[in-house]
């Protein structure tokens, strides 16, 4: 989950923390520059930018400040309690991660490698120069198997981890065993070819044993949430290329390259790592104002910054600056609040279908977007080897013929069918009488976020007779106070998912009401599709938004998974995304791609899906 404003996406390396955003980028003009989240084949991606550079041989030594620029803070440094861009690029500069996916889809060893025999059974080996600081010692395979067992797998989520339904299968934790100080074994109950390239453990980040040992025997969430040394990085130790230095809350964030990188010790890898990082010293900012970002990096105060569609031609146009438009994961759309404090209609499929049918997506793609996004109709972008259009013809909501007043309101009589609500005239009204009006929460950090919802406000009100509020919101407010759900303060719940999915959508609901949003965006899991099934799954992880699937989606998910032949994965893949299509989870509306700007003296960036993989090794032409 992450606040729609741009970390820029050279900021760091797209880890897991970034490429499992989920509450994260939600337009074009915030993922623009957003790079946490990680990327495709570069069989996909556009050809080079104008000026675009990869890391060369000779990066030199290391030279001057790296400055990004953000919209909105981060939530926290103990990454076990967040899920969103703006936390995970903080702790992501101190910390690795497992391993990273690089523009090939190979796996590039960070901190770990895996390898199987039967896609079944993976080890997972360390490196042998991972040094925890604090006073910790080495990292060893009884901090990982420790971690798992205790936090991830812990009972009914004692610590809330935002990701522990990624360490279980069909309800029963994922055997993971210690084979050595140095390797451990997942044994997964089934097999999984791609498993290396889903985010469950690529590039997943690590605690000491030594600090969780404090907390797992009493259970003590809030003693783990408040842990002074997860808060301030100080366990981090060589494992980063860089070192926390502080943090000033909604001002910036501060690091400085780590003098004892571990993969500096690493032969093999290329000269370009040889001696990374290559920036001295690394800064991220938090810049509200979205005009106030763009001027920082027309100045050159920023060294990278995330652009709007609409102020992209002029950037193009400016020697001092080099503009990257990259194909990226997240889809925006409409979240339908459908727990217990959001508007219960949302609930029925055709109700949801009436809202996609509203929207003209076209006109947003080529108008707001410029052109650099395209319709969005189910969760898959085309670029990826697993969309499926077949089948799809009939649930392309919001073009051609199922688009406009008469496909809207007739999908919403069928909808509220049976219940108090009513058309008079072209108006919804309630069993009083009264109009009904939903609100609509948007970024306040993205002025193109901000016109995309006034956008939907008058289609959704000509098409559909509903009057609709806007309010603007930071992401990491609306993550905190309508995101995050739980039940009332003691009532028992059947199941938790954890903080942002608290349980059944009747009793636990986030702090504040809410009908719709596009804060967030979510990820499509291009590579690995079957990532997205946490979205789907009544008891998924992120679904905050308490939807409840009417057909088979989590079981067709499940089985492509463990499906060895890709035809047929691909088919079940293809019967996912129709399924998704009809029953509109989420109002499916645009997949925009990322536009980033940096300066000019930048090396590395490229206009790849994983753009950012490497970004140890980025550096400034001196």
């Amino acid at each position: 989950m992450a606040p729609t404003a741009g970390v820029p996406d050279t900021l760091a390396r797209p880890t897991r923390r970034r490429f499992l955003q989920t509450l994260g980028i939600s337009t074009a003009a915030s993922l623009a520059g957003c790079g946490l989240f990680g990327s495709d084949s570069s069989d996909n991606a556009a050809p080079p930018a104008s000026g675009s550079e990869s890391p060369s041989s000779d990066p030199g030594d290391p030279a001057g400040e790296f400055v990004g620029v953000v919209g909105s803070d981060a939530n926290s440094l103990n990454w076990l309690f967040t899920n969103d861009t703006t936390s995970g690029a903080f702790v992501g500069l101190t910390l690795d991660g497992a391993w990273a996916v690089d523009d090939d889809q190979n796996v590039f060893p960070l901190w770990a490698e895996p390898s199987t025999d039967d896609g079944q059974i993976y080890r997972i080996t360390l490196r042998e120069n991972l040094q925890w600081g604090g006073g910790y010692g080495q990292m060893t395979a009884d901090d990982w198997v420790y971690m798992i067992r205790n936090v991830f797998q812990g009972e009914d989520n004692w610590a809330g981890y935002t990701s522990a339904g990624d360490w279980f299968r069909q309800g029963e934790p994922i055997p993971v065993e210690q084979i050595d100080d140095r390797t451990f074994e997942i044994r997964l109950p089934e097999v999984d070819p791609s498993f290396p390239l889903k985010p469950i453990l690529w590039g997943q980040n690590c605690l000491p044993r030594g600090i969780l040992e404090k907390y797992v025997p009493e259970k003590d969430a809030a003693g783990l949430q408040r842990d002074e040394e997860i808060t301030t990085l100080q366990y981090t130790g060589n494992l980063g290329p860089y070192t926390f230095d502080r943090w000033q809350r909604e001002s910036q964030f501060v690091a400085t390259r780590n003098e004892d990188y571990y993969i500096r010790e690493v032969a093999g890898l290329g000269d370009e790592w040889q001696n990374a990082p290559y920036f001295q010293s690394y800064r991220i900012q938090v810049i509200a104002e979205e005009s106030s970002r763009l001027n920082a990096l027309r100045n050159g105060e920023v060294t990278t910054a995330g652009i709007p569609p609409k102020n992209a031609q002029e950037f193009r146009d400016l020697e001092s600056v080099d503009v990257y438009v990259q194909p990226q994961p997240f889809v925006q759309a409409i979240k339908f609040n459908m727990r217990a404090n959001g508007w219960r209609p949302f609930r029925e499929v055709a109700v949801r279908q009436a809202f996609a049918c509203a929207i003209d997506k076209r006109v947003l793609a080529e108008n707001l977007y410029r052109g650099f996004a395209e319709p969005a109709f189910t969760m898959q972008p085309r670029f990826s080897k697993w969309y499926v259009e077949e089948g799809l013809q009939q649930y392309l909501f919001g073009i051609d013929d199922l688009y406009g007043q008469e496909p809207a309101m007739t999908r919403m009589r069928q909808g509220i069918e049976g219940t108090g609500y009513r058309y008079d005239g072209t108006t919804l009204v309630g069993s009083d009488g009264a109009p009904v009006r939903l609100s609509l929460y948007a970024s306040s950090a993205s002025e193109t976020n901000q016109t995309l919802a006034e956008l939907l406000a008058q289609e959704i009100e000509s098409n559909l007779g509903i009057a609709v509020r806007i309010e603007t919101i930071p992401g990491n407010t609306f993550q905190q106070k309508y995101a995050a759900n739980a039940p009332p303060r003691g009532r028992e719940v059947p199941w938790s998912a954890g903080t942002f999915n608290g349980g059944p959508r009747d009793i636990s609901v986030s702090q504040e009401p809410w009908d719709m949003s596009v804060v967030l965006g979510f990820n499509t899991y291009p590579r690995t599709p079957s990532s997205s099934a946490t979205f789907f799954d009544e008891r998924g992880n992120i679904n905050y938004y308490g939807y409840v699937p009417e057909s088979n989606i989590p079981e067709l998910y499940a089985e492509a998974s463990q499906t060895i032949d890709e035809q047929r994965r691909r088919e079940l893949f293809g019967e996912v995304f129709r399924k998704l299509a009809r029953e509109q989870p989420f109002g499916f509306l645009l997949l925009p791609s990322n536009i980033v700007g940096a300066q000019d003296e930048l090396v590395g960036p490229t206009e790849t899906f994983a753009s950012g993989w490497n970004a140890q090794t980025y550096y400034f032409d001196q």
